[in-house]
């Protein structure tokens, strides 16, 4: 069973609404200490003020017996008020008024003295059978010659702030619940709406083929939060559009080059073929197609070489080499053909060393030699150069010849680039030795630069950065 995602609009719906919840929540339970705070403080400012009134009326009372025969006054002094319950003790804890019973017996507490009236502080709480109650006990004297002192004790069983209490929470959640629902609902409305210059841009995207690379989204009404992603797009698709014309131009060139030496094969084949011929014209024809095959060979490895390089198949294997041995060993291999093209090879390195894989080292700066061979004049110098730089150490190969265009210096190294378009028939050039020289640097982390101005050398650089363990 395929496990479908949500969507981001439903994402943020939920998070509005889970945000929404959360807020209305903590407001409302805020509200709602506050309120049961209000209104335990007026509770507890009635039960003060009837114990004030109750003081009152014991003066006015003549005895202690004209308060047990005559009691309504102090009844109705807690009359019509719920959940109020009235108690008069005397001295002893006799019972003198009791307004009604209570659920649970009301606790004993020191009064408070009759010099002075209750406050706030002097009001507690008691359990009751339904719950907290609240009491406070304090002094009154009796209007008589003695001023005989009785105990007054008014307490709050229950009241209607209870009530009001719960109702306002059954409020509450009903109003959050709703909130929270209406916030989903707006939210998920809202983000669609926000979402909407997303929705075009998937669009946009959903046109491009690579038949279509050259189609771009446009940036300038883009909300700021996709601007951004719209210009890594347009990168990417210019990054795509430049890889595809350069591996169709890939694809034209190396046909181009398989061609030739097929065509020349088969020519050459058929040739011999069609009619009777003596074993030294079958040796003279085998012996013409092996350069064919060298050439084939040549840019299949080389292609090869490239693709592997590009994929990171190329294991390096670093070590120290010396450079006056290298570049020594390398101006050996290539002595004959500079005889053969009257070409000098300068060599100057000193004591130069770095850190390379030596096969790949010798690749690089043998296919800038062979390249500055084919483009010198006879009778000039090619210059080879190793020397130590500050980062890195550099590697240049120099020449006299004709310099390149510089139209031609930022594509020196493409694949199958060719500054003469007359040398694209060459057997020599396959149009990839200055690109595998770019590959083999891309490997070493290292570059390589070109040089070329009117009435100076051309001059190929390759820049190895200096190793921290290189002596």
């Amino acid at each position: 069973m395929r496990n479908r995602s949500i969507s981001i609009t439903s994402r943020l719906a939920i998070l509005f609404a889970s945000v929404t919840m959360v807020t209305f929540a903590a407001v409302g339970i805020y509200l709602y200490d506050v309120l049961a705070q209000q209104l335990e403080r007026g509770d507890d400012v009635e039960l003060i003020g009837k114990t004030s009134l109750v003081r009152h009326l014991l003066l006015e009372a003549g005895s202690i017996a004209a308060i047990g025969g005559e009691p309504h006054p102090f009844v109705d002094a807690v009359f019509g008020h719920e959940g109020l319950i009235l108690s008069l003790k005397d001295k002893d804890g006799r019972l003198l008024v009791m307004s009604r019973q209570p659920s649970k017996e009301i606790p004993e507490m020191i009064p408070v003295p009759a010099s002075r009236n209750a406050e706030a502080s002097d009001v507690h709480d008691w359990r009751t059978a339904v719950g907290t109650g609240r009491f406070v006990s304090i002094l009154g004297a009796v209007g008589d010659p003695g001023h005989t002192p009785v105990t007054i004790t008014i307490a709050r069983e229950g009241s209607d702030r209870s009530a009001m209490l719960a109702e306002y929470a059954e409020n509450l959640f009903f109003a959050v619940m709703a909130g929270s629902t209406l916030a989903a609902v707006l939210g998920f409305f809202i983000v669609r709406v926000g979402m909407r210059p997303l929705r075009q841009v998937i669009i946009k995207a959903n046109e491009i083929s690579t038949h279509q690379l050259n189609t771009r989204l446009s940036t300038d009404d883009t909300p700021l939060e996709l601007r951004e992603l719209g210009l890594a797009f347009n990168a990417m698709l210019n990054r795509l559009e430049d890889g595809v014309r350069r591996l169709s131009q890939f694809a034209a060139d190396i046909a181009h080059d398989l061609r030739t030496p097929i065509n020349t094969l088969l020519v050459e084949t058929q040739v011999i073929l069609s009619g009777l011929r003596t074993p030294d014209e079958y040796q003279a024809v085998l012996v013409s197609n092996i350069e064919e095959y060298e050439r084939l060979a040549r840019l299949v490895e080389n292609t090869l070489f490239l693709a592997r390089a590009d994929n990171a198949q190329l294991a390096l294997r670093p070590e120290v080499l010396d450079m006056p041995t290298e570049l020594g060993k390398i101006c050996d291999y290539f002595e004959g053909i500079a005889d053969e093209a009257d070409v000098r090879l300068d060599v100057a390195s000193n004591d130069v060393q770095l850190q390379a894989d030596r096969v790949l080292f010798r690749r690089a700066v043998s296919n800038l030699v062979s390249n500055a061979i084919s483009h010198s004049p006879r009778g000039s110098a090619i210059n080879i150069r190793a020397v130590w730089r500050r980062e890195y150490v550099e590697i240049s190969v120099s020449n006299n010849g004709s310099p390149i265009p510089a139209v031609h210096l930022p594509h020196i190294f493409e694949r199958f680039y060719r500054v003469d378009p007359a040398r694209s028939f060459s057997t020599h050039s396959s149009g990839l030795g200055l690109a595998i020289v770019r590959a083999i640097m891309v490997l070493h982390g290292g570059d390589a630069l070109v040089e070329s101005k009117p009435g100076a050398s051309t001059v190929f650089r390759l820049r190895f950065m200096i190793s921290p363990d290189t002596p």
